[in-house]
């Protein structure tokens, strides 16, 4: 607890004693709902903020991301952002406590900071920070992309095309016949053919 102390009050007086710590706990209830692993999930920060994820339970990470790919390190999707990734911090019950830092320099004052928690991500475990309210791309939008792009559904055949491709597995072939409709065709052909005989037998009577 002491190092967690010296870390934020050396960091405040870089960045400026107007400078404030916006805490998030990291760890929350994921058991029964993944999208609490990050408490709060949605953080306003000024310039000069320090936000501080507290990994107080379990065995997460904090990762920045981007809004399409919510799952991924920002820096595997976009090579000119180097974005913060603790990697996994596991707590051990609770007993090994540690935080990540990330400072809100003056050049991320009007950007939106998404991130993820590697073992949650695909069940709605993410957050960000200073979330544009007018724009289409909302905390619930990245919950959503998280979910749809790696967790469950993504496994999930589409019901449409199965259904498609199982109807068609059965369907006959358009150049192959029924058993019973050659045995039809081979009992038309003999009685054509013995109608065909009728004829000369009837003019070698007549002679």
């Amino acid at each position: 607890m002491r190092f967690f102390t010296t870390v934020v009050v050396s960091l405040t007086a870089v960045y400026g004693a107007s400078a404030k710590n916006v805490f998030v706990q990291v760890g929350g209830n994921t058991t029964s709902n993944a999208t609490m692993v990050f408490q709060p999930a949605q953080i306003i920060a000024a310039p000069n903020d320090i936000v501080v994820f507290n990994f107080t339970q379990g065995n997460h990470t904090v990762t920045q991301a981007a809004f399409g790919s919510p799952c991924q390190p920002i820096h595997d999707t976009n090579v000119t952002v180097n974005g913060f990734n603790s990697g996994f911090r596991d707590t051990v019950n609770g007993t090994a406590v540690t935080i990540l830092s990330v400072p809100i320099t003056p050049d991320l004052q009007n950007q939106t900071i998404w991130f993820f928690d590697f073992n949650t991500c695909g069940q709605g475990g993410v957050g960000g920070i200073n979330i544009d309210d007018n724009s289409t791309a909302t905390l619930d939008g990245f919950i959503r992309n998280a979910v749809r792009l790696n967790g469950t559904d993504a496994q999930q055949p589409n019901s449409t095309a199965s259904s498609s491709i199982s109807t068609a597995s059965h369907a006959p072939s358009p150049t192959t016949s029924p058993s019973g409709d050659n045995n039809n065709a081979a009992e038309h052909r003999a009685i054509l053919g013995t109608l065909s005989v009728i004829p000369l037998i009837v003019a070698a009577i007549a002679l």
